[in-house]
């Protein structure tokens, strides 16, 4: 079947089908004129991504996703020379196939954090705290003017976010005893809609950050997929270590925002509410999981008490 005739709900049902996609990679490898070589399926991610003998990444999408792709591409092309605190994928090679299109980069070796936080001493974990806050600092100092791709207009998706709230939250199972002060709480006043725009990933995860041995232990040495970068407030891009990593741990939290760049005056009541009315917004939001990485968050019942503990400093 030609990439070009599958519709979404095929691609769904053959998503994990690997022998499918192992000869549309042997087939892009040939129109590319790279030899044959070791070709393994990273288990992470969304899109078809392979692994090309450990030296090349080659990531296709699905012509449904195509912004996906244009995203990616312009991110990468304009970070080239700008990320000197990490590594980062560098691009070899743009091309199509059966339609779909595809990138080949270079593979940046490293174990995902997603495999290695729980396992990580606690000077380990501060370490990447200091780390995190100087790389997104870094991300957010690249010029924003030749992104045309991916400027998605920040007041009407922060906008959009505030209007559709409700709907949103029910959908990623907002537990109920939330629900009644959602509202009430979320303050408009709160939201930065005429920002200084950045570069935004949105999402810096344990999925998107490698990680290396050096000095015996490990350190933050990568990251990579800007599929979903966008520009907008550059707070908004805080919640993803805090969130899915720090898990209510003060001093973690406060290390990260102190080496981003604020002042520990700059740490108040009034960035922790602007902190918390992102997460609630945010296009991926999920509270529910939040308190689940959080055992004195499971006993909070209502935003207030939330949100010290998800954003402890």
């Amino acid at each position: 079947m030609l990439l070009s005739d599958l519709k979404y709900e095929e691609y769904k049902l053959l998503n994990e089908d690997n022998s499918f996609w192992d000869r549309k990679m042997i087939a892009i490898i040939q129109q590319e004129n790279i030899s044959e070589g070791r070709l393994t399926r990273f288990s992470y991610g969304s899109n078809i991504v392979y692994s090309y003998n450990g030296e090349l990444v080659i990531k296709l999408y699905p012509s449904y996703f195509k912004n996906e792709f244009e995203r990616e591409l312009e991110v990468l092309k304009n970070i080239e020379n700008g990320i000197i605190f990490v590594e980062i994928p560098r691009l070899r090679s743009v091309g199509s196939y059966e339609g779909w299109d595809y990138l080949i980069m270079s593979e940046l070796k490293g174990t995902l954090l997603i495999d290695l936080w729980d396992k990580l001493t606690i000077e380990e974990k501060k370490e990447c705290s200091i780390d995190l806050g100087k790389v997104i600092r870094e991300f957010h100092s690249i010029p924003s003017d030749n992104f045309k791709t991916i400027d998605v207009d920040w007041q009407s998706f922060i906008k959009t976010q505030y209007f559709t709230m409700i709907d949103n939250q029910k959908k990623s199972n907002l537990p109920q005893k939330f629900f009644e002060t959602l509202e009430e709480y979320v303050d408009e006043t709160y939201i930065n809609y005429h920002p200084t725009p950045k570069l935004l990933t949105g999402e810096y995860t344990p999925f998107n950050l490698l990680f290396n041995k050096e000095n015996h232990n490990w350190k933050l040495t990568g990251v990579i997929d800007f599929a979903d970068c966008f520009l907008g407030d550059p707070e908004y891009d805080l919640l993803g270590p805090i969130l899915f990593m720090f898990n209510g741990n003060k001093e973690l939290t406060t290390s990260f925002l102190l080496s981003y760049g604020f002042r520990e005056e700059e740490l108040t009541d009034s960035f922790r509410k602007k902190l918390m009315t992102y997460t609630l917004l945010h296009r991926f939001s999920n509270i529910e999981y939040y308190i689940s990485r959080n055992p004195d968050a499971l006993k909070c019942n209502n935003f207030e008490e939330l949100s010290r503990q998800l954003f402890k400093f």
